[in-house]
């Protein structure tokens, strides 16, 4: 099943991984309106622009953009600054905001601090789609093919500008579900943030312990593990600071599993090994099992 976009123009703020594979997708789909980016680095533009993904290349672009989707691909703490420079860029009345962001109730927070007009308007959306890498020269056409994002209506918005979002996305590949802001906050911060933080702190232990040695015999698995740990920290710096709550009580819970499990090795308690682990891989080969239902 096809959808369409239903915008004529779409401004992408924010032309790193995510917002340049928004870009990069909407010319694979061949989206018949403009598309426009705004981003710090000026040489991402022009590069963009050179491309063919863009229609400017600098920040320079028309103030009055009819039928525009804004599109905010920038790290959750520098989400205020994007909204005021782009309030500045551009004067329309006929444009629906949304965002990539990993964090939900902070940009809502910044949303209320705004006029009504622009918090009606937009409909905070979050692809759960990304790399370890970042930047432009890491962002792909295919990032978001058969993958989940999440839509968060608030009170404010209507179902029309809620449905044209849904189809955006899928239109560039994704497959949507509808997730309050609170219950996406504290979902990712136990299922995205946490293994972030576990990742880094794994490394962490791993180089205070071992130095330059800790990949030097390793068979693949600690890669692949750890490979999150490659993430900007810019970024993941911001989600820790603007979820902290769901993910310090993530910890504490992940700390209570860690506990157990040390007990059961210092007591050599191969009973209770063998009870957890299989409990463990149930589990998970069950919710593995539910979600490609």
């Amino acid at each position: 099943m096809s959808f369409s976009i239903n915008f004529k123009n779409i401004l992408v703020v924010g032309v790193g991984l995510i917002g340049g594979s928004i870009i990069r997708a909407l010319k694979e789909s061949s989206f018949s309106g403009k598309v426009y980016g705004i981003d710090n680095d000026v040489g991402t533009l022009t590069t963009a622009h050179n491309l063919g993904y863009i229609q400017n290349q600098d920040i320079n672009i028309p103030k009055d953009l009819d039928n525009l989707l804004v599109i905010f691909s920038v790290p959750v703490l520098s989400i205020q600054e994007a909204m005021s420079q782009i309030n500045m860029l551009i004067n329309t009345k006929n444009v629906i905001y949304t965002d990539t962001l990993s964090v939900k109730s902070s940009v809502l927070k910044t949303l209320e601090t705004r006029d009504n007009s622009f918090l009606n308007r937009f409909v905070l959306s979050h692809p759960i789609a990304g790399s370890e890498q970042s930047g432009f020269k890491a962002s792909s056409a295919a990032l978001f093919k058969g993958k989940l994002s999440i839509i968060c209506p608030h009170e404010n918005n209507s179902k029309r500008d809620v449905s044209k979002v849904e189809d955006f996305w899928k239109a560039i590949g994704s497959y949507t579900k509808k997730l309050s802001v609170h219950d996406h906050d504290e979902l990712f911060g136990k299922t995205s943030h946490m293994p972030h933080v576990i990742a880094y702190a794994i490394m962490d232990s791993l180089y205070q312990d071992l130095g330059d040695k800790a990949f030097l015999y390793s068979g693949g698995s600690l890669e692949d593990y750890t490979r999150i740990a490659s993430s900007d920290p810019i970024m993941w710096k911001d989600i820790m600071v603007s979820n902290d709550k769901s993910i310090l009580s993530s910890i504490e819970s992940f700390k209570r599993s860690l506990d157990k499990l040390s007990e059961l090795i210092e007591t050599n308690n191969a009973t209770g090994l063998i009870e957890f682990f299989s409990n463990v891989k149930t589990a998970r080969d069950k919710s593995i099992l539910g979600k490609k239902d």
